[in-house]
């Protein structure tokens, strides 16, 4: 009788065609905007974009066929490539060090692996060797995960007590076992977790609120939020408040509206060409789903809104109040709006964006952070990023630098601002 055919075990990470990826984004519960191979080409003016995908060659006899076995686990089983199964997929993206050939890579809000149940040592090992073999000095995840869920009551709750100012200072009412999961293994592969700030920028934050769509009819979600939220969105209706979906003609007065509300509540700005970019790459060539929503009101642009979706997920990918009519209320029915949007399109869960890292009652923050709560929005704190550091010496130096280039481009931003105000 003749032998069985030798099998390996190990998982592969190899470059892929968008095709081949797209197939399996557009399944997996943890998609995002920013592991989609078009917000890559968006980012790609200081970094380096890769699509990759993990293959299991453990169904991979000596004469190259593939095994039939099943996969391990919804999500797993992606399509059969040249050489195995396709169990996951990520964007890297890659920022070089000068004249050393060197560089730094981080995969945001990714990979999109099966958190739940893949075998996440060896997947997080094949990542590892693919960029030390791409010769980067260090690699940074951030995994689309939470750890901690708190209900919207609970929030409220936080924001009224006295003394209480960070999240640690209140219990969950949930822990996230594949949060859980994902910790120890990155903890257990050597990975160590950053702080905030630097390369973890404000498009990937600590604590995301979150809205559940499936399985509930509008009247439901409407129910799950305050009366003086229902209040506000008729009282939009009634003022002649109108929502309209934008264009890219649209995009200037997206950024003016945008810089006003980030001078009011404290944070940087976007260049008019962060905008076009984000339209160029989601609204026209992606194939996922890209809103651009306006709240109009006689003419005048109150709110605006863009939504994205890769998989059943639609995320916040901004959101800017403006200064003007704000008692007309224009962003309950701007809100209202791209719900419709998201359920429309299939989301499970829309991704509302980041919100405070305190719960200072009367910090800059509190009035977005009771907004959402009031909307009936659950909380969620992430797992946030972790780093596998493959060269010491050159990570120092890539620390070091990194704040002197994000300085040196703002005052370039700013310059460039000047000076184009002053050829008006």
């Amino acid at each position: 009788m003749g032998s069985a055919p030798s099998r390996t075990t190990r998982t592969a990470v190899r470059e892929i065609d968008e095709t081949t990826y797209w197939g399996y984004l557009r399944t997996s519960p943890h998609a995002g905007f920013q592991q989609s191979p078009e917000w890559g080409r968006a980012r790609s003016g200081d970094w380096r974009p890769e699509l990759v995908g993990w293959y299991d060659d453990a169904g991979v006899g000596d004469d190259g066929d593939v095994d039939g076995s099943p996969g391990r686990g919804e999500g797993d089983s992606g399509p059969a490539g040249d050489g195995g199964l396709l169990l996951g997929v990520a964007l890297i993206r890659y920022r070089d060090l000068p004249l050393v050939h060197r560089s730094f890579a981080i995969v945001p809000q990714g990979p999109v692996l099966d958190w739940e149940h893949g075998d996440l040592p060896d997947l997080l090992r094949a990542l590892g060797e693919h960029a030390r073999a791409k010769h980067a000095f260090a690699l940074v995840v951030v995994p689309p995960l939470a750890r901690h869920h708190w209900d919207a009551a609970t929030v409220k709750a936080a924001l009224a007590a006295p003394g209480t100012t960070v999240w640690d200072q209140v219990p969950p009412d949930h822990e996230d076992p594949v949060g859980r999961r994902a910790v120890e293994a990155l903890e257990a592969g050597g990975w160590h977790r950053l702080d905030q700030g630097g390369v973890l920028d404000a498009a990937q934050p600590l604590f995301n609120a979150w809205l559940h769509l499936a399985g509930r009819t509008e009247e439901e979600i409407l129910a799950g939020m305050t009366r003086t939220w229902r209040k506000n969105i008729r009282r939009a209706e009634r003022e002649g408040v109108e929502i309209r979906e934008g264009t890219r003609e649209d995009l200037p007065a997206v950024q003016r509206i945008y810089s006003e509300t980030a001078r009011r509540q404290e944070f940087d700005t976007h260049p008019l060409q962060y905008f076009e970019a984000m339209w160029d790459a989601l609204a026209v060539s992606g194939p996922g789903r890209f809103h651009l929503d306006l709240a109009v009101h006689e003419g005048d642009v109150l709110s605006v809104a863009g939504t994205a979706q890769a998989g059943h997920r639609a995320q916040g990918v901004f959101a800017a109040n403006g200064s003007l009519k704000r008692e007309l209320k224009a962003s309950n029915l701007l809100y209202l709006a791209r719900i419709r949007h998201a359920r429309d399109d299939g989301a499970d869960d829309f991704d509302l964006g980041g919100v405070a890292s305190t719960l200072e009652a009367d910090g800059p923050e509190a009035g977005l952070l009771q907004f959402k709560a009031d909307m009936g929005a659950e909380f969620r704190e992430c797992i946030g990023g972790w780093e596998l550091v493959l060269d010491p010496f050159l990570r120092t130096v890539f620390t070091l630098l990194l704040p002197l280039h994000a300085r040196a481009r703002r005052l370039a931003d700013q310059a460039s601002r000047t000076i184009r105000a002053r050829t008006w």
